[in-house]
């Protein structure tokens, strides 16, 4: 699904549509993300996982009616969000999904799910003055996620180069040894200089 979402992103308008919504977080969400989702799981994990856009989610509470051990409702938000997947047996699942009226419950793969469970959540907008700004998140999440992986995988490669150079430029041991004793060599030889010097100076002066 993010696949698709991200060839649709290319299309100009539809990246300027992405800019508006996410551009101004996109360096704070990529602190923030610590690669866990919100949902639990019950069993072992599985492939595929469900994922509600809270965005699309009208507050109808039918998936909350027929699997309420897998959705939750959010009362502050008005949406409804898995809290546990796969919390009821599967023929409960599959109708609760069906029977949301707009269609917000989606399969998506295993990895993509905590990056969406992120995204999808609420933030507050910057506030100016006295007054709140209120709450914000991506208005299609499915392609904010795919440009947001993308981010991952950048900030990832940039840490590890980083941490390249950190490895090239540390002291072993045998080295910080050895530029302590031509630090000392260095300093003894122009001690020895300065103590030749005067020696000199001063025999020069007792044959005077």
């Amino acid at each position: 699904m993010l696949n698709q979402a991200y060839h649709v992103l290319m299309r100009e308008n539809l990246r300027k549509d992405y800019d508006a919504s996410i551009g101004k977080m996109r360096g704070e969400f990529v602190r923030e993300f610590t690669g866990f989702g919100y949902s639990s799981w019950n069993g072992p994990m599985r492939p595929q996982a469900l994922f509600v856009d809270e965005t699309a989610c009208v507050g109808c509470r039918e998936c909350v009616h027929h699997a309420d051990n897998t959705f939750m409702m959010d009362e502050a938000v008005g949406c409804a969000r898995v809290k546990v997947q796969y919390g009821d047996d599967g023929q409960d699942i599959e109708v609760a999904v069906e029977s949301c009226p707009v269609n917000c419950i989606h399969w998506v793969d295993k990895e993509e799910l905590a990056v969406l469970e992120f995204l999808v959540r609420p933030r507050p907008k910057e506030a100016y003055g006295m007054f709140g700004g209120g709450w914000d998140r991506p208005s299609n999440v499915f392609m904010a996620a795919k440009i947001f992986i993308k981010q991952l995988e950048e900030r990832d490669s940039s840490n590890k180069q980083k941490n390249v150079w950190v490895t090239v430029e540390e002291e072993t041991p045998a080295q910080a040894e050895a530029r302590v004793t031509a630090s000392m060599k260095l300093h003894m030889e122009k001690l020895s200089r300065i103590w030749f010097w005067l020696r000199d100076f001063w025999l020069q002066n007792t044959k005077e």
